[in-house]
């Protein structure tokens, strides 16, 4: 199955978010950086109402299953299970792999 060039872009969002906060970067602060950078329209407005969501105090998966046109439920799922066992290196690592190979939508 071929990635779709959505499913690429979003890849590189998980694979850029991972590195930052690997670097020990806070995940609004990590956010921020990527929207700041952020060349599509699109996933930028999007991202934007993520980090609204999350001042706001709704969890990281929420404040992601919150924008279904943009992230699958496999994908907020995935980020799910990452908050509640803490292996967020290895699950945002599936999330990137599974958009490069066409797994997620």
């Amino acid at each position: 199955m071929m990635a779709t060039e959505k499913q690429t872009h979003l890849a590189q969002f998980w694979r850029k978010y991972l590195r930052l906060t690997r670097g020990r970067i806070d995940t609004l602060r990590a956010l921020e950086i990527i929207v700041s950078e952020e060349t599509d329209e699109a996933l930028k407005a999007t991202l934007g109402k993520v980090q609204t969501s999350l001042n706001s105090g709704t969890t990281f998966s929420d404040a992601f299953r919150q924008q279904p046109e943009m992230f699958s439920l496999c994908v907020v799922e995935l980020l799910a299970a990452a908050e509640n066992s803490g292996a967020w290196d290895n699950i945002l690592q599936e999330i990137a792999d599974g958009l490069d190979e066409g797994t997620f939508a």
